[in-house]
């Protein structure tokens, strides 16, 4: 059982919304250096780009990347919570006009920063 700083783990969650949106440069703050994220959905081929995402500093480059890539996608925050070194939110997501929901699961280091997501988007958005 880790002992986490419950109070940073909710500001890195306050911010992971934003860090998807804007700014992968947070990543960098509120990651730690053996940050990993698992996607459900796989590229066509098969393949996981978050396989290959290995802490903080990968994690910011494949923001980048993203962000690049998905210019017009925005998410909202649903809403959140953290326990102890666990955090789930709940969030959607916007691109033109289609809109769907997903569910981020984190774990937390002692010192509150993200170790490890495992991140699912779903069909529809979640009501707000």
């Amino acid at each position: 059982m880790v002992d986490t700083n419950s109070a940073v783990a909710d500001a890195a969650l306050a911010l992971w919304l934003e860090m998807w949106n804007k700014d992968g440069e947070i990543a960098r703050r509120i990651c730690s250096k053996d940050f990993q994220i698992h996607f459900l959905v796989s590229d066509p081929d098969g393949s996981n780009p978050g396989d290959d995402v290995l802490g903080a500093e990968s994690f910011a480059r494949f923001l980048d990347r993203y962000r690049e890539q998905h210019p017009d996608v925005v998410f909202s925050e649903v809403s959140r919570a953290v326990d102890g070194a666990h955090g789930r939110m709940l969030w959607n997501v916007q691109v033109g006009d289609h809109a769907a929901g997903g569910i981020d699961v984190f774990d937390c280091t002692e010192d509150g920063l993200i170790r490890e997501v495992w991140s699912v988007t779903g069909t529809r958005a979640h009501l707000t």
